[in-house]
């Protein structure tokens, strides 16, 4: 029996009709409604309401989860309690969409895009971090490591004696979530953190699509994107996180490049990024997301900045079959599947007793080894395209996602 667990967190998204003051008034009814509804309880996973209508139509999702547990693990709210003032997080997603920016103020740079500004939590992000799949304790390691830092960041730390930088880099092959793992963080934090800075913003950069085109002068538009950053950060009350998608295109190892007589620009870039790291990590409120698809080709220096280095692996079977899992569940609240009231199991093992439609899909995830998760989630649209009816029994939807697998495994061999 799973034990009951401390440092619950309550994440709940506001229906955008009632002001959050209508939350405050409540707490108690609140903390009713969720132990009435405990069994259904899984760790960052949305929490399944019933009950008043007027009590429930506050909100859009509830989502209560800690870093003590696994993703998805039963939590046990015996002695469950709310304070507003430590673990209750209410939010409204922003809808605007992101903000273009461009990079300097010259007539000739108007046409370089440098980076896509959000503000969070927002609409694109909701739900990234509870439908990440891992097999390991990826997330809660991220969030529990993140956390830290911000703390100490808040506490003032000496950064000459503890050296804080506030650099999470992630590695691994394409299409294991790795940029969507630093949005999903980013949204996450941005609501937890909510009671601490009034706004948070992300400013997206891709810096393969930008300094390949504009490589050179990438010294130069380096130094302009963190002036940017810092004129952001300036806010106090502004949480600045930095997404650097494929930072290896800007911040490749600079002996390898001097041995192969790459062009000094590509030295210089990455000295400027380095250079602009230790400039920005005074900066309280900044906190810099990068990912890489090629760790070995990265400058050692910019590795040995980051606070956490992780690697983002393939998926392994019983990660594929939840994905898979989530994939038909899915396709079931959409009406696409029809619902048979057949229960798709949470399996952690291969012991576990299974039924038929369970163990047919977790044959399905064995088979589609090789597969990214980016890969898997493509599925349900060639599994839909498959059939020519408006809607697929459950037998059907089995044997359509295994020729989907077979076909997408096909693609990627040819």
């Amino acid at each position: 029996m799973a034990e009951a667990t401390k440092n619950l967190h309550v994440e709940v998204k506001l229906n955008p009709k009632f002001p959050k003051s209508s939350i405050q008034s409540k707490i108690g009814e609140i903390e009713e409604l969720i132990k009435s509804n405990s069994t259904n309880a899984r760790n960052w996973k949305p929490l399944p309401l019933t009950g008043e209508a007027e009590l429930t139509e506050l909100f859009e999702k509830l989502v209560i989860g800690t870093c003590e547990l696994k993703d998805g693990e039963q939590l046990v709210l015996d002695d469950f309690s709310i304070d507003p003032s430590t673990n209750l997080h209410v939010y409204k997603l922003h809808k605007d969409g992101p903000l273009s920016q461009n990079i300097g103020d010259d007539a000739d740079d108007e046409s370089i895009i440098g980076s896509q500004l959000w503000q969070l939590p927002c609409v694109e992000f909701d739900s990234i971090w509870e439908n990440l799949i891992y097999d390991s304790n990826l997330k809660n390691e991220v969030m529990s490591y993140v956390t830290a830092l911000v703390r100490l960041s808040e506490k003032h730390v000496n950064t000459k004696i503890i050296n804080v930088n506030r650099l999470i880099l992630l590695t691994g092959p394409p299409g294991t979530g790795k940029t969507s793992l630093c949005k999903g963080l980013a949204q996450h934090l941005s609501i937890r953190m909510n009671d601490r800075y009034s706004r948070s913003v992300m400013m997206e950069i891709n810096s393969h699509s930008l300094f390949s085109k504009w490589f050179s002068e990438s010294g130069k538009l380096v130094q302009k994107m963190f002036d940017q950053i810092d004129e952001l950060a300036e806010e106090s009350k502004c949480m600045v996180f930095v997404l650097i998608d494929e930072v290896e295109s800007l911040g490749m190892c600079r002996e390898s490049s001097s041995s192969r007589s790459e062009p000094s620009d590509a030295i210089r870039a990455v000295n400027a990024l380095l250079t602009q790291i230790d400039r920005i990590r005074r900066r309280e409120n900044v906190l810099i997301l990068c990912t890489s698809n090629l760790e070995s080709t990265l400058d050692r220096a910019l590795v040995d900045r980051a606070d956490i280095v992780r690697n983002v692996g393939q998926p392994s079977d019983f990660a594929r079959y939840a994905m898979l899992k989530a994939c038909v569940v899915e396709l079931i609240r959409i009406g696409v599947v029809e619902d048979e009231e057949v229960h798709l199991q949470d399996i952690l093992d291969v012991e576990s007793a299974r039924n038929d439609y369970t163990d047919q899909l977790l044959s399905i995830a064995q088979e589609a080894r090789g597969l990214s998760g980016r890969a898997i989630s493509m599925l349900p649209t060639l599994v839909y395209s498959k059939s020519y009816a408006k809607t697929i029994s459950m037998e059907n939807c089995m044997t359509l996602f295994r020729e989907a697998v077979q076909e997408r495994l096909s693609r990627n061999s040819a």
